[in-house]
C-alpha cells in the first residue's frame, strides 16, 4: 500500500525532530567562537537598517497615487515582511546563543531563519519587477529604482552575513546545516 500525504504526519516527524533536537545539552563556545558570533550578529545589524529603509519603500510606493492599484502589491509588501522576519529570527537565535541555551537546536534555528531570509529576498526581487512594469508614473518609479538599490543593498549584506556563519561554523558544517534543513522540509517524492 502506498503512502499518501498526511500534514499531520509530516508536522509530527517535524516536532518530533524539534523535541528531541530542544532536549539535547547546550554547546560551550571558546572566547574565540564568541568574537565570531559577535561579528555576525554586528553584520544583521547592518541588515536590520536595510530591512527597515526597505519596507519603508515600500509602504511608500503602496501609498503613492501611481502605484497604489499595481496587482501583486500585497504579495511584495508581504515578501519584504518575510526578508525582515528572517532577520529577526536570526539576531534572536543568536542572541540566545550568547546563553546558555546554545544548542543543536539553535544551530539549526539561526539557519533555517537565515534561509527565510535570503529566500524571500529573491521573491521581493521578483515580485518589484511584476509590480514595475503596471506602473508609469515618474515619481513612483523613482521610488522603485530606490528600491532596486535598497535589494541590492540586501544581497550584498546577506552575503557578508553568509560569511560570517561560514567563519562561525566552518564552511562545511554550514553547508551540512543547510543541506540537512533542505532534507527536512522537503516532502520525498511519492511512488
Amino acid at each position: 500500500m502506498s503512502k499518501t500525504f498526511s500534514p499531520f504526519r509530516v508536522f509530527s516527524r517535524l516536532c518530533k525532530g524539534e523535541l528531541e533536537m530542544a532536549q539535547k545539552p547546550s554547546i560551550n563556545m571558546s572566547e574565540a567562537e564568541q568574537q565570531r558570533l559577535l561579528d555576525w550578529w554586528n553584520a544583521t545589524e547592518k541588515g536590520v537598517l536595510v530591512v527597515r529603509r526597505l519596507v519603508s519603500l515600500i509602504t511608500e510606493l503602496r501609498l503613492h497615487p501611481e502605484s497604489s492599484r499595481a496587482d501583486g502589491m500585497i504579495l511584495f509588501y508581504r515578501a519584504a515582511s518575510e526578508v525582515s522576519y528572517g532577520y529577526a529570527g536570526m539576531r534572536g537565535c543568536i542572541r540566545r546563543a550568547f546563553s546558555n541555551e546554545y544548542s543543536e537546536f539553535l544551530q539549526n534555528n539561526i539557519v533555517r531563519c537565515h534561509s527565510f531570509a535570503r529566500r524571500f529576498s529573491v521573491d521581493t526581487k521578483v515580485l518589484l519587477e511584476r509590480v514595475a512594469k503596471q506602473i508609469n508614473g515618474a515619481n513612483a518609479l523613482l521610488i522603485v529604482e530606490r528600491i532596486r538599490e535598497t535589494l541590492r543593498e540586501n544581497d550584498a549584506i546577506l552575503t557578508e552575513i553568509e560569511r560570517k556563519a561560514n567563519a562561525f561554523f566552518g564552511q562545511d558544517t554550514f553547508q551540512s546545516l543547510q543541506s540537512n534543513l533542505m532534507n527536512s522540509i522537503t516532502l520525498p517524492f511519492s511512488q
